[in-house]
């Protein structure tokens, strides 16, 4: 079994060495916290051995632990601009060995691990065996979850006032059903499409409930105002795309 309890315990003495006032790290700090919830309640769904649900959390807990040093060292959570924070976890776990701390037992190092380095990534790594993806697959559902839960509740403030448009390959690769790239991303209302696009890359079931059960997409999309009839008939569209694709995916996965 896997002792939870002292690897949060681990946890909570990490993070004490950052900035816990910096509000970029408080934010990192609770999202890793709700991540590790949600990784064990999708692991559940899959009825999962009780030593792999724990598995599953321990990776949600540990998933960003490269955050808090990306954003004490560069002042940014931008991969792109500073550095890889899904590889840069790995390396800190890695370092004097310092995954023992959470974990006695090193039969699971390499799901740790590469669950951790392939989270953030656009695809998930290729030649991977049936139980490390699937772990892969658990912590990148929960960690896109939990980013749509932060896209109501952080990201932005209610009736946010919208006069940008939407990029055409954005709107096009989102009625594509692909999950918009980064470098795509040119308005305001590209970057909150970009994170309902998450949705075209979630696998299991119990996440597009979760989805469902606390309204993320109309949540998200009812917090902007938008005068623009045509932007706003753009914006409806992906509404309806996208609450279709959630509703279609829990009924082909019964």
């Amino acid at each position: 079994m896997i002792d939870l309890e002292s690897a949060k315990k681990e946890f909570e003495k990490c993070i004490s060495n950052y900035d816990l006032n910096n509000p970029e790290i408080a934010r990192k700090v609770g999202h890793s916290y709700r991540v590790a919830q949600i990784s064990e309640k999708i692991a559940k769904s899959l009825n999962l051995s009780n030593e792999e649900i724990e598995l599953a959390t321990l990776i949600g807990l540990l998933h960003d632990i490269g955050r808090f040093e990306q954003q004490t060292k560069y002042r940014t959570y931008d991969d792109i601009s500073s550095i890889d924070h899904g590889k840069l976890g790995v390396e800190i776990l890695e370092e004097n060995n310092y995954v023992r701390n959470y974990i006695k037992d090193d039969k699971y190092d390499n799901i740790i691990k590469t669950s951790i380095y392939n989270h953030n990534k656009y695809d998930i790594e290729k030649g991977l065996d049936d139980k490390t993806l699937t772990f892969c697959k658990i912590i990148r559902d929960s960690d896109k979850l939990d980013i749509l839960y932060e896209a109501i509740e952080i990201f932005w403030e209610k009736n946010v006032k919208i006069t940008d448009d939407i990029t055409k390959k954005v709107l096009e690769d989102f009625k594509d059903g692909r999950q918009i790239l980064n470098q795509d991303k040119k308005t305001q209302l590209d970057r909150v499409i970009s994170i309902i696009s998450f949705i075209f890359d979630i696998y299991y079931q119990e996440s597009f409930k979760i989805i469902e059960k606390n309204d993320y997409i109309n949540k998200i999309i009812n917090k902007f105002e938008i005068e623009d009839k045509h932007i706003k008939e753009q914006f409806e569209k992906v509404r309806s795309i996208a609450n279709k694709y959630v509703e279609d995916k829990i009924k082909n996965m019964e």
